[in-house]
This record gives C-alpha cells, structure tokens and sequence, in this order.
C-alpha cells in the first residue's frame, strides 16, 4: 500500500499528508528504523526524539509501518473496515498533537506499537487489547490476578459514547477474542466521583453502569487532559466552555479529585 492511499483511508488531514511527503528519510534509514523499533522499541523512541520535528518523524514511521501491517490483515482475513478504523488512531492523535504543541505528527509515541503488532483492533465504537492484566481483580463471579490473559477496552475519542454501539462493540470484541476472558477497562470514564459532575442519563454514566468498578486510582490525571485538553496544577486556569468543563471545574475548585477507575464487564 502507497503512503498516499493509507493516509486517504485514515482520514488524515491534507496538511498533515502534505507535511508526511515532506519528510526527507532515506529507504536505508527507514529499515535501520524499523528494524529498530521491532527489536528494541526503547532505543527507536529515544533515536527518533534526538531528531528535529521528532513528531512529524514518529507520524510518518508508524503511517509506513501502518501500510505494510495492511497484508498481514488480509492473510488472517480481517475485514478492510476493521484495518481502517483502527489505524484511524493515528489521525486522532495527529489531531491532538496539533492542538496541544500546535504542529502535525505524533506526541503519544509509545501508543502504536499495539496497532504495529495487532495487539489492538477497533470494533465499531470501542478498541480492544488483548494483553495482561495489570492489576489484581475480584468481581462478582470472579477473580483477575496479575498477569492473567484480559480483553482491556480502549474508548477512542471522535465519537459520541452510544451505549447501543457500545455494547454492540463488545459483543464483537468478546467473539474476536474469545469469551472466556474476562473485559476490563481503565478510564476516567469509569471514575465514580462523575455522578457529581454530570447530569443523570448522560452517556457516560450509561456507560459505566456497564461495568463493575472495582478500583480507583489517581495516579494519572487523564480527566483533566481529556476534558481541558491540558493539565494544570491550578484549577482556576481551566476554561469553561463547554458544561462539562464548568462542571468539573466547578468539582476541582472544591478541593475534590478526578480520577480513573477500573471496571470489568458486566
């Protein structure tokens, strides 16, 4: 697949494209990079980071990488939608990398080693991951232990959160991945202390009650990213444009915290 086509599939946008053929990396140092990044992934990330436009440079390898990854789906007979939706990724990040540093490429480098891999594929509205469990687990009906074989359930931005395709999300992960493991999710989604920051019947709080949240934890301030765009450590600096950011600006100046939670599928 040519760069061109891989970047129409994904829905880049035409400056970033644009900005990609620019990039002056020779076919020998593109191998050198991708063998690089296939054996020791720490190493290609430190190389690349010593690069000027650092971010524009781990766009276009993971856009190569992403082409090349197209035959390997159509061996094992996955469908073309599924390649697309899940290598749109790249564009979302792109988008985020714009608006955070205010240029095109890729900030969140260690993310794409899952799509690389196909460690990672999106099924219509949410993204699953079969890896091991990071935490130890009890729910209702079960135990999870570190280490343990789990689905872990990615919610991409760039859509609404529908519960209905939601759970039609899961349903396709869990026959792609096999039932008998069990789903988790680590989000600030699932963060119990939003019953107090949203209103009741909002699509997030719906889709919480898909889960059994087992566990919280602060130790990333994911929330406030998600909904400022950016964090800060004075609460009084956050814009309120949106509802959801009065409201949860309105949460923080209280002395109250944001955090994740960790929740199996019901």
């Amino acid at each position: 697949m040519e760069l061109k086509e891989f970047c129409r599939g994904i829905s880049l946008m035409p400056e970033a494209e644009k900005k990609l053929e620019e990039v002056h990396v020779t076919e020998k140092e593109y191998m050198e990079g991708k063998a690089l990044f296939q054996c020791n992934k720490e190493a290609f990330y430190s190389m690349v980071l010593e690069r000027d436009q650092f971010r524009m440079l781990f766009l276009y390898y993971f856009s190569r990488m992403g082409c090349e990854v197209y035959e390997e789906y159509s061996r094992r007979g996955i469908e073309e939608e599924i390649y697309w939706d899940t290598f749109r990724d790249i564009t979302f990040w792109c988008e985020n990398c714009l608006k955070e540093f205010g240029e095109y490429g890729i900030n969140q480098y260690d993310w794409f080693f899952r799509h690389i891999e196909m460690k990672i594929f999106r099924f219509g509205r949410l993204e699953f991951e079969m890896m091991p469990s990071e935490w130890d687990l009890e729910y209702e009906g079960g135990r999870i232990r570190k280490g343990d074989p789990v689905i872990n359930i990615h919610i991409p931005q760039g859509e609404k959160l529908n519960i209905s395709t939601c759970v039609e999300s899961c349903q396709r992960g869990r026959l792609f991945w096999g039932e008998e493991y069990p789903c988790v999710c680590h989000s600030w989604l699932l963060y119990p202390g939003l019953t107090d920051v949203l209103k009741a019947g909002s699509n997030i709080l719906m889709f919480q009650e898909l889960f059994e949240v087992v566990k919280i934890d602060y130790i990333e301030r994911e929330a406030e990213w998600r909904i400022f765009t950016r964090v800060r450590e004075d609460p009084e600096e956050y814009q309120e444009e949106t509802s959801l950011q009065r409201s949860a600006k309105k949460y923080l100046m209280e002395g109250r915290r944001l955090g994740n939670g960790i929740g199996v599928l019901r």
